[in-house]
């Protein structure tokens, strides 16, 4: 969708939904998500991706803070996906013990709940088993709403989407402009989508569409990548179902 539709949309979505407790509290009510995706050296996730392979999974680093100072909480993440259905394993920890954890193979010193040390051996296990290092980050401003009647039914509208190449979690540089001028909307539900929803999709002519932002972060930064892979982008498929 394009950028300019937002503050039309949004005025429309507030009538049954309500801004993220995070987000309420900013200023315009929004806030910037940063990601550190990994990939294989051959980029099997980026590969996978592309083909539609019905089952995959997708590692990155997510942080919320613009500076990161050693207690900064930073979130591993595992991304999985089963066909149409999506899960995600997050693991919260400070930068000082995610650097340690990747380039040290260190432990935390306190224990975790089994939970949490599933996620988290989990994560390291599927980095070294396949070869998986830091290939992007992607950077974007999230506006975030959840149902006031069902807080199982989420959007998010994301803009302003930079990316560059990076090993690094704090390696803040000037970077390429992923979609300009457009947005993407995320929606997140647990059965159908409420009635008044579809009203607000017909009325701005949206339509339901696949978009990874990894993937197309990496041709940003790849661009020989998108010349070797046959692929039809359509910027008005925008919702991320």
């Amino acid at each position: 969708m394009r950028v300019d539709l937002i503050d039309g949309i949004i005025p429309e979505l507030l009538k049954y939904m309500e801004w993220d407790p995070y987000a309420r509290s900013q200023k315009e009510h929004f806030y910037f998500v940063s990601s550190l995706y990994y990939d294989s050296v051959g980029l099997d996730c980026y590969y996978q991706n592309m083909s539609g392979t019905r089952t995959r999974k997708k590692l990155r680093i997510r942080f919320y803070d613009s500076k990161l100072c050693p207690s900064s909480p930073v979130f591993l993440e595992i991304k999985k996906k089963y066909d149409s259905v999506v899960v995600k394993d997050r693991l919260a920890v400070s930068k000082e013990n995610c650097l340690k954890l990747l380039e040290c193979d260190a432990k935390i010193k306190k224990s975790l709940p089994l939970n949490e040390q599933e996620t988290l051996n989990n994560f390291l296990w599927l980095k070294y088993y396949n070869g998986m290092v830091p290939q992007n980050m992607v950077i974007y401003k999230r506006k975030p709403l959840i149902s006031k009647s069902d807080p199982g039914f989420r959007v998010t509208l994301d803009y302003d989407l930079v990316t560059y190449n990076s090993i690094l979690l704090d390696d803040r540089k000037e970077g390429y402009s992923v979609l300009p001028y457009m947005a993407v909307m995320e929606v997140k539900f647990n059965n159908i989508l409420p009635f008044w929803f579809h009203q607000i999709i017909q009325k701005y002519n949206l339509q339901r569409g696949p978009f990874s932002k990894y993937c197309r972060s990496l041709e940003i930064c790849k661009p020989d990548l998108a010349e070797n892979i046959f692929q039809v982008y359509n910027p008005a498929l925008n919702i991320q179902i």
